[in-house]
């Protein structure tokens, strides 16, 4: 399995645990969206997925923001959590500059 293939495995793993906490937290009436969830519940987590220890809550709320509005519109089968991995693999691997940071 290929360096990609695994980040996005681990990547989709995290999204599906957080997705599932959301869903619990969300039956309480929780006022907060997934990407402010996911965030401040999982940053380390998608700090070791991405192998970005700078990966800040801000850029993550930034990047889980876009890729929740991409899934809501897209017409393929692909089960959320797979999808919003490759999103996010994608996004990280053309946006880093030459530093390493996300922009």
């Amino acid at each position: 399995m290929s360096t990609k293939q695994i980040r996005k495995t681990i990547v989709r793993k995290v999204l599906e645990d957080t997705g599932y906490a959301y869903t619990l937290t969300c039956e309480s009436h929780v006022n907060s969206d997934y990407a402010d969830f996911a965030s401040t519940q999982a940053l380390e987590s998608f700090q070791r997925a991405l192998k970005d220890p700078s990966l800040s809550y801000d850029d993550l709320c930034a990047i889980l923001r876009r890729a929740s509005s991409r899934a809501s519109s897209r017409q393929c089968k692909t089960p959320w959590s797979m999808f919003m991995a490759n999103y996010i693999s994608k996004h990280c691997n053309s946006n880093v500059n030459s530093s390493g940071r996300l922009h």
